[in-house]
């Protein structure tokens, strides 16, 4: 019995640790840590060490499947018959109704290459902008902010400030339980004399190792973020040369941050006034500073402008864009950060364009070999309303790739009414009983990531290629695959007939 040994990444949270997979007789035996990769060095935690348990435990979807009709259990099919058959009913749809009644939700689990095709098939071939992803959940507002703010959704800091830098802010995360490779990377600064600022509502494991933890009211993070900002300007903190050459609209903030006084933000956050008064100090007197933060900050109504309040805080200090400093958003999925780059939200076009910028579509246009003014311009709200609009009956089709909104996503009684009034719902998962999979007419088993070749990116846009190490079992097909037959069958063989996940 040989063995071999294939360099893949962990499919947990959006780290993206290096690990090395162990294959005997088409079965992971073994996983480690790769020594070499720039995340991890070797390190892995918990879910890293125990990621190929799912690959061989029970529950996998080996087979396609259909429902004759609503209700009633569905019935084993061939994958070719499915990837036909769906493909004819999608086709048909589109052609009695439009564009705009199809519409894809998809996921940070998927690879870069299934992520950028689906995205191609939706806006460039269908042409519609009725794409959202999970990601809308957790990073829209992140990758929102930035753009306010720096221009673009490109996160400017790396894992190697954490290795640099001389004081931490961690807000909204709780990167012990959530990030614990990075976590470990900040404790080992912080063991070197790196002051670590913490900032949630509960005392967690992160804040248990915190210089100073501040527990604040759900919700008012803002206020603190401002509050802060107060104070440096006030402790004469800023960076005014910074401020001059790089930055705009300083002239208004001063005034706009006269609202917010320690003594006032000390009521509304419930954080006592002396530490809101030292994390300031601390911040504007820190040489190099960066700021993490994910889904505590990100999944609010002012979650965009949470984003560009940290940011207002790195440019006012001028403590961005070099070594140690930066405000950092941490994704949750080992490809979110690859789908915003892929621009699989809203008017996302590929490599952070959009299909708001003529030249950029017309970039994309050229590039797909498809008419000029084929890219529409007009997008949706986001992910609740792509539900409402099946709910109301203007979308009729619904593909979901590599994820679960009837399990995920808030007011799920909307979700499910919405998957009902579909005229056809379309599933693609590695395992069969979802909660999703329970209102899906057509249901295609995917591979899974150890499965098929394809290049993942983390939080700080390293990409990592995935080898394959086993084969999926069943009739499963990688995703990519799935999605390229079939849009050849809806008659678009000349823009997908792919021979590999490679492009070829």
């Amino acid at each position: 019995m040989t063995t071999k040994k294939v360099k893949s990444v962990c499919p947990y949270c959006g780290v993206g640790c290096g690990i090395v997979l162990e294959v005997s007789d088409n079965r992971v035996v073994k996983v480690t840590g790769d020594k070499e990769h720039p995340t991890n060095f070797g390190r892995l935690c918990t879910k890293g060490n125990t990621c190929a348990q799912a690959i061989a435990e029970s529950g996998r979807m080996e087979y396609a499947y259909k429902r004759p009709n609503r209700g009633v259990e569905p019935i084993k099919i061939g994958i070719d018959e499915a990837i036909i058959d769906t493909a004819k009913k999608l086709r048909a749809i589109l052609d009695e109704h439009g564009p705009d009644a199809l519409s894809f939700y998809v996921s940070g689990q998927m690879s870069l290459e299934a992520q950028y095709l689906i995205n191609k098939l939706a806006k460039g071939f269908v042409r519609t902008n009725n794409i959202e992803s999970n990601s809308r959940l957790c990073m829209a507002s992140a990758g929102s902010g930035y753009k306010l703010s720096l221009g673009a959704d490109g996160p400017p800091g790396s894992y190697q400030d954490m290795d640099q830098t001389n004081l931490f802010f961690v807000i909204g995360a709780n990167m012990a339980d959530c990030h614990p490779i990075l976590f470990l990377r900040v404790m080992d600064r912080v063991k070197a004399g790196a002051k670590l600022i913490v900032v949630d509502p509960r005392r967690n494991a992160t804040a248990d190792k915190a210089t100073l933890f501040m527990q604040i009211k759900p919700g008012t993070d803002l206020a603190l973020l401002n509050g802060l900002l107060h104070l440096i300007v006030k402790n004469g903190h800023t960076d005014p040369a910074f401020i001059s050459e790089f930055t705009s609209g300083w002239d208004d903030m001063p005034s706009f941050l006269e609202d917010y006084p320690p003594d006032k933000v000390s009521q509304i956050t419930g954080i006592p006034e002396e530490d809101i008064r030292q994390a300031a100090q601390w911040i504007g007197e820190s040489p190099e500073w960066m700021s993490c933060w994910t889904m505590g900050l990100n999944q609010s109504t002012n979650g965009t402008w949470h984003t560009n309040a940290i940011c207002n805080l790195h440019l006012a200090t001028g403590k961005i864009c070099h070594p140690g400093s930066g405000p950092f958003s941490l994704t949750g999925q080992p490809n979110a950060m690859g789908g915003r780059e892929m621009g699989y939200m809203g008017p996302g076009l590929p490599g952070q364009r959009s299909v708001l910028v003529e030249a950029e579509r017309h970039f994309i246009e050229d590039m797909w070999n498809i008419p000029r003014d084929a890219l529409q311009t007009e997008v949706g709200t986001g992910t609740v309303s792509m539900f409402q609009s099946m709910q109301a009956g203007d979308i009729k089709a619904c593909w979901i790739i590599c994820t679960n909104p009837v399990a995920t996503v808030a007011n799920r009684k909307n979700v499910i009414a919405g998957l009902q009034a579909a005229e056809l719902v379309i599933t693609q998962d590695a395992f069969f009983e979802t909660e999703t999979n329970r209102y899906a007419d057509v249901m295609f088993p995917g591979a899974l990531w150890s499965e098929a070749e394809g290049v993942m990116i983390n939080s700080e846009r390293n990409l990592t290629l995935m080898q394959k190490a086993v084969e999926p079992p069943g009739e499963a097909l990688p995703d990519w695959m799935i999605i390229a037959r079939v849009a050849c069958e809806m008659g678009y063989t000349a823009a997908f007939s792919y021979e590999s996940s490679a492009g070829e």
